[in-house]
């Protein structure tokens, strides 16, 4: 994982942060600049809690403590106070709340791109573009993404699939084998009938990537590669449907760099072809 923000760890594991995990979390969020400026031990006191609580959060968090923490921390705040003070600047006129529209979409793509991680990526366009078929499942509004992107792969000749009605989903996952994949689209991660098709896929053996709105999830946690997507609220959007931006993203992504490896794998598979003809 590469240098990420703070802010925006915090608010993708928060939901499924302990008690006490959560109160740190919340100090952090109502007074970062506070927070820089305190130790460990001056933290836990405030919030009572142990020291130990502090530092596992950190951890959980992907910092290897709270000095690192506080480091990346400071640069949310400065990031913050840039673009506030634009704000200020500006008037809400009709060119202006579009600029902010584009805006949320740029920070929820620089967002997730900086807490992605290179390795699960890897491990996921491997899993696609080595698959027979590729199955797309999402809930809510990220079954429309999982539709986009049925219709992006099926269209570059790939055998796949988006079973839109939750009794179809269960019967297309009970049909998956070790040689497909299954990828999950959901930004709460929270669905039951989605977690069910997961287990069903899971029993199957069949490889099943996620991307979800956050690292700890009963959804992520069936996943073997998990991938996340973050965003904030805004006045007018919630932030689920911010995070639509990076979940087509992300498939784009993915769709690009599969196509890339299956190109990869034909060339190889062709020069051994020709060698073994001509030897």
């Amino acid at each position: 994982m590469t240098e990420s923000q703070c802010i925006v760890r915090i608010q993708s594991a928060y939901p499924h942060l302990s008690e006490k995990e959560r109160k740190i979390a919340d100090y952090i969020l109502e007074d970062p600049k506070e927070t820089i400026h305190s130790s460990i031990n001056q933290v836990a006191a405030r919030i009572k809690v142990a020291d130990a609580t502090v530092f596992r959060l950190c951890r959980r968090l992907g910092f290897k403590g709270f000095q690192e923490m506080k480091i990346v921390l400071a640069a949310d705040i400065a990031r913050s106070k840039r673009f506030t003070e634009k704000d200020e600047e500006q008037k809400d006129s009709i060119l202006n709340l579009a600029e902010k529209v584009f805006q949320d979409n740029i920070r929820t793509l620089e967002n997730t791109y900086q807490i992605l991680n290179g390795e699960a990526f890897k491990k996921a366009v491997n899993y696609l573009a080595h698959s027979e078929r590729i199955a797309f499942f999402g809930s809510s509004g990220s079954a429309l993404i999982a539709q986009e992107a049925h219709r992006k792969f099926v269209r570059a000749g790939i055998m796949t699939y988006a079973p839109g009605d939750g009794e179809f989903q269960m019967l297309s996952a009970s049909q998956l084998t070790e040689h497909d994949a299954a990828v999950f689209i959901s930004y709460s991660a929270t669905d039951k009938h989605l977690v069910q098709v997961a287990r069903t896929v899971k029993q199957r053996n069949c490889p099943a990537i996620g991307i979800t709105g956050f690292m700890k999830s009963a959804l992520a946690e069936l996943m073997d590669v998990a991938m996340h997507t973050v965003s904030v609220p805004t006045d007018f959007r919630s932030e689920s449907y911010v995070a639509r931006a990076a979940q087509v993203t992300m498939i784009d992504a993915l769709f690009v760099s599969v196509m890339n490896e299956r190109k990869n794998v034909r060339l190889t598979d062709r020069q051994f072809v020709n060698a073994y003809a001509q030897g």
